[in-house]
């Protein structure tokens, strides 16, 4: 494999806590996932894992991550721990994430190319989107 394909390939990124079992277990599901079945030195995917915390997401990500979770208006709530406060919208949860981004839910993780995301709560829920990535890679 060149230089060229990796660059090619899909990126996912995790929104990660080490300090959460959920966020571990969902890493663990995704670094299983990245070799190809039939030549495990060829990658399916980049994974891009993001300590939040130390790098929080940028207004424009979690924008995004909203959007590809399909969630608006006052459902934006499902992308921020249960102890953080009421939002009415994306840019109040931007606004609480700004201000302290522990309060932002993990783990996420989100298929930037094919514009879809999910919250690892439970963890399995990753499966569905590395599988929509590897069969949409494959078509």
């Amino acid at each position: 494999m060149s230089f060229r394909d990796i660059v090619r390939l899909p990126i996912l990124s995790i929104f990660h806590s080490p300090a959460c079992s959920k966020s571990r277990a969902t890493l663990a599901i995704l670094e299983r996932a990245i070799p190809t079945a039939g030549d495990p030195t060829v990658p399916r995917f980049r994974l891009d894992v993001v300590e939040y915390t130390k790098q929080p997401p940028t207004s424009t990500q979690l924008r995004l991550a909203a959007q590809y979770l399909g969630l608006q208006g006052e459902a934006v709530q499902a992308m921020l721990r249960p102890d953080a406060p009421k939002v009415r919208d994306v840019d109040e949860m931007i606004q609480v994430v700004g201000q302290d981004p522990a309060r932002l839910e993990r783990p996420i993780v989100v298929d930037w190319e094919g514009a879809k995301a999910v919250i690892g709560r439970p963890p399995e829920r990753v499966e569905e989107l590395i599988r929509e990535r590897i069969e949409g890679k494959d078509e």
